[in-house]
């Protein structure tokens, strides 16, 4: 019998983690031929969720980072791939399961370290004599996609990171973090647990907020292109905040236009009008920028 796969994000907390997550999935589905079962966990059903194949509700929601340490669990397929709610698609992912085949049964992209590394998400020096007993490697990962396979050694993954997210400040974990944050904890746990990452070239995910303003982003021709690097992504992991984004509502404008089957002119003055917003924007930040150096002149 052949396993399942499929997609999984998690939604909850505010409305707009839902409508973003439900961007996410527009995306995915708009830019791959062959979509596969796309699951949501959330702590409510809603107008946005109905569009999931599979809604999980989590029985106690922590609308935090650490709602996806609660993902096990709750795991629709044999094998899924998490994927951050403010992501977006912008060339067929399926792929992602080829390039995890051959991966521990918790991966993701990201680097294995020496043990006296000071830049992974911990530092070998912090730990207890038990874990470092355990500990053979530093982690640094990306915690935007999660590969997961429905087994005892990835519950594992999971049941140590939440143990760490309990007594987050006893490991003096990286990253300015108000709550705990999933990357820290899950770097450890899969040190712990003997799971490593592996490393890519940028060509499936890249950080939106690592080169703001320096991507050429079309969803409709399937472009992501970091001009700064010259390397085009599958994803774009934006970050909340720029999900409010002028070139993200420029995307998603031009997205649901498509879906909705309106004509080329439409899109087209859709991304005019956003061409227009984006240069009153940056107008706007250069006389703001002049304005407080002259206040600040004055002040001497």
């Amino acid at each position: 019998m052949s396993l399942t796969k499929g997609f999984v994000t998690v939604a909850t907390g505010k409305e707009q983690y839902y409508k973003i997550a439900r961007n996410l999935l527009r995306s995915y589905r708009f830019t791959t031929k062959e979509p596969l079962p796309f699951a949501v966990f959330c702590e409510q059903e809603n107008e946005y969720t109905k569009e999931f194949d599979e809604v999980r509700v989590y029985p106690n929601a922590t609308r935090s980072y650490l709602d996806k340490l609660e993902m096990f669990d709750l795991l629709p397929f044999d094998i899924n791939i998490f994927i951050d709610a403010d992501c977006l698609a912008f060339r067929d992912i399926n792929r992602l399961f080829e390039i995890f085949e051959d991966a521990d049964d918790f991966c993701c992209f990201g680097r294995v370290l020496p043990l006296d590394d000071k830049t992974g998400w911990f530092e070998y020096d912090n730990l207890n004599d038990e874990l470092k007993e355990k500990t053979n490697y530093v982690v640094g990962l990306h915690g935007g996609i999660y590969y997961m396979r429905r087994t005892e050694k990835c519950k594992a993954v999971f049941d140590c990171a939440k143990e760490f997210a309990e007594n987050y400040a006893d490991y003096k974990f990286k990253g300015k973090f108000e709550t705990p944050g999933d990357e820290p904890v899950v770097a450890l746990s899969m040190a712990v647990n003997n799971c490593k990452p592996i490393v890519h070239d940028l060509t499936s995910i890249i950080c939106y907020w690592e080169h703001e303003n320096l991507f050429k982003v079309n969803i409709e021709k399937g472009t992501a292109l970091s001009k700064d690097i010259q390397i085009s992504t599958d994803i774009v992991h934006w970050g909340t905040r720029f999900t409010e984004s002028l070139p993200y509502k420029k995307t998603m404008a031009a997205l649901n236009l498509s879906l909705e089957n309106k004509s080329g002119i439409a899109i087209t003055l859709s991304n005019i009008r956003y061409c227009v917003l984006t240069l009153f924007e940056q107008i706007t930040k250069l006389c703001n920028r002049i304005i407080n150096k002259i206040k600040r002149t004055f002040k001497k």
